[in-house]
């Protein structure tokens, strides 16, 4: 591939992200804060950098796949001064639309251009490039990036050109997991009080009312209630919601189910669960419920 990729952030959704990248062909310089975790990559025919102005100074594509709003922000004021005119930066993480439309102006001062690409999709839909995209920003700069979305992911959605579109819908998309996770919770408690069958349980709802794929993910997690050390931790979905929240007040709006969900999370964040997967909510309804 011709294009030059830096990819700064392998984490749980990084990681897998960057390696698909690499093994589609493309050159990826890659910059993480912790070095270790660019080792198997650089096997693969990754290219290390000890710096993020190392990685995008020659970089067509920069790709960012970070925590939240300020990992972003800081990233960014390093990515700023190093990258090319004409540069694409695909802001992949999930944060604010007012962050978003403060990052675009300064890119844009930049003769760079920031695209809004959230994705859905959990770690392993990372590796086995079944993510979906959520996009939004200039036309010119999505064409010239499709290539790249393409090698990590099975469905882009185009929200048009306003970049703080897409993380708005990736958002709300999250606050309905999160309905999706309390509900499932709820349910399958009361199944298990009750001395049902939650294996049954689920494949009845699978197969009846409730067949998409979140609750055939989320079911199946929230049943086994076993912890994923890389899977959705409670602290970033706590993050989100949170996020969520805020976007609705900005646009005059109540989200009366989040603060009921964002009771939980707090109350495991101060229980000490903050890194647990998101499938043991369960566990917390458990003991308070």
């Amino acid at each position: 591939m011709s294009l030059t990729i830096a990819f700064i952030g392998l984490g749980n959704m990084g990681y897998p992200m960057a390696k698909n990248l690499i093994t589609g062909g493309f050159t990826v310089k890659l910059y993480n804060r912790s070095p270790e975790k660019v080792k198997d990559l650089v096997t693969l025919g990754g290219q290390h950098t000890v710096s993020i102005a190392e990685a995008v100074q020659p970089a067509d594509v920069v790709v960012t796949m970070l925590s939240d709003d300020e990992a972003v922000k800081e990233v960014s004021d390093q990515i700023l001064p190093a990258i090319k005119p004409g540069s694409i930066h695909l802001s992949m993480s999930t944060i604010k639309a007012e962050t978003s439309k403060q990052l675009a102006e300064q890119y844009m001062a930049k003769k760079a251009v920031y695209l809004a690409s959230p994705v859905m999709g959990r770690p392993p839909a990372a590796e086995g490039k079944l993510l979906y995209i959520l996009l939004s920003g200039d036309a010119g700069a999505k064409e010239k990036v499709k290539p790249v979305l393409e090698a990590m992911s099975q469905r882009i959605f185009d929200f048009g050109i306003d970049p703080a579109i897409a993380h708005t819908v990736k958002l709300m998309m999250n606050f309905m997991i999160f309905g999706v996770v309390e509900m499932l919770s709820e349910v399958l408690l009361v199944a298990e009080k009750t001395g049902i069958d939650k294996d049954i349980f689920l494949d009845t709802m699978h197969n009846t009312i409730y067949g998409a794929p979140v609750f055939k993910i989320y079911g199946g997690l929230v049943a086994r209630e076993v912890d994923n050390p890389n899977g959705f931790a409670m602290q970033l979905a706590n993050k989100d919601l949170r996020l969520a929240q805020e976007t609705a007040a900005d646009a005059g709006q109540r989200l009366p189910l989040a603060e009921l969900i964002r009771s939980h999370f707090e109350a495991i964040i101060a229980d000490g669960g903050g890194k647990k997967d998101l499938g043991m909510f369960i566990s917390h309804l458990r003991k308070t419920l």
